[in-house]
Order: structure tokens, then C-alpha cells, then sequence
């Protein structure tokens, strides 16, 4: 199974207003983006293990090639390095070990999303984005109190004109 990397990306954001359906959702996106991980990280095994039998295949042709004329391993290993078959196999490797990489983040990011949520899913419980779960500041209160004192002493002058 391929995932599509900026995709995922995209369901890592989190709307705090509809947190029910984020959780809900939370345990499938983490399966998927696991498999993914899983048959990365088997590509990238298996392109390790092809670029393996390459470099063992080239130093046996190479060294079936040298006949009797004594060469040396730095020599052989040399030429492999060199040989376009090593650096197509190490490129495909590479690929591979770069896809497993970006899915591994990935997973860490959909890890940590799953705590996010929890977090997130505590602060709704206490009510955190409610507007009525503001709370004053010392600012705030001294407007209030201005305010109320204000409203009394306009009171206090209308019964006094009476």
C-alpha cells in the first residue's frame, strides 16, 4: 500500500471544534501510515539486499576477468563503485531508504498527533473554548470595576435630580 505523503500531511491538522470526528478518524489514519511504514522499510530492505548481490555479482565477474594478474580488494571494490550496475542499484536503494524515512516521520507525526488529541479532548471537557470559560485579568477587571462605579454614579445623580 502507497500513501500519498502530502495527503497525510494534510490530515495531521487538527479542528479542535469537531473532535469527535478527529478521534474517530485518528486510529485508521495511524494504520494506514503504519502499513505504509511497513512496506517501506521492506523496499528499502529488499533494494539494501538487491545493491548486495549486485556488488557480489560484479566482483565475481570482476575477478573472473582478471584471470592469473593478481588484484588487489581495494581495486576490485574500486571498479564496483565505478560500475553503473552498483550506482543504478544504489541510487534505487537510496530512493527506497529516503520513502521509508519520510513515512517514518510521518508515523512520529501521527504519534504525536494521537497525544495532541488527547490534550486537546481534556481542554474541551473543561470547557477551555468556551466563551464563558474566559478568565478575568487584572485589566479586565479594572474595566469592570470602572465601569460598575460609572453606572452608580449615574444612578445616584438620576435620583438626585428627581
Amino acid at each position: 500500500m502507497t500513501i500519498d505523503l502530502e495527503e497525510f500531511r494534510g490530515y495531521l491538522r487538527i479542528d479542535k471544534h469537531a473532535l469527535d470526528q478527529e478521534l474517530a478518524e485518528q486510529p485508521g489514519l495511524f494504520e494506514k501510515v503504519g502499513e505504509a511504514h511497513a512496506l517501506a522499510v521492506a523496499d528499502k530492505d529488499a533494494a539494501k539486499e538487491e545493491l548486495a548481490n549486485v556488488d557480489a555479482r560484479l566482483d565475481g565477474i570482476i575477478r573472473k576477468s582478471a584471470g592469473d594478474k593478481r588484484v588487489t580488494d581495494t581495486a576490485i571494490k574500486n571498479r564496483i563503485q565505478a560500475h553503473s550496475k552498483h550506482r543504478n542499484a544504489f541510487a534505487a536503494y537510496l530512493t527506497a531508504k529516503m520513502r521509508a524515512d519520510q513515512i517514518a516521520a510521518l508515523k512520529d507525526a501521527f504519534h504525536s498527533r494521537a497525544y495532541m488529541l488527547r490534550e486537546l479532548a481534556g481542554l474541551a471537557v473543561s470547557n477551555y473554548f468556551e466563551t464563558s470559560s474566559v478568565k478575568a485579568t487584572p485589566t479586565t477587571n479594572r474595566m469592570v470595576y470602572s465601569r460598575q462605579r460609572e453606572r452608580l454614579a449615574a444612578a445616584r445623580e438620576s435620583r438626585e435630580a428627581e
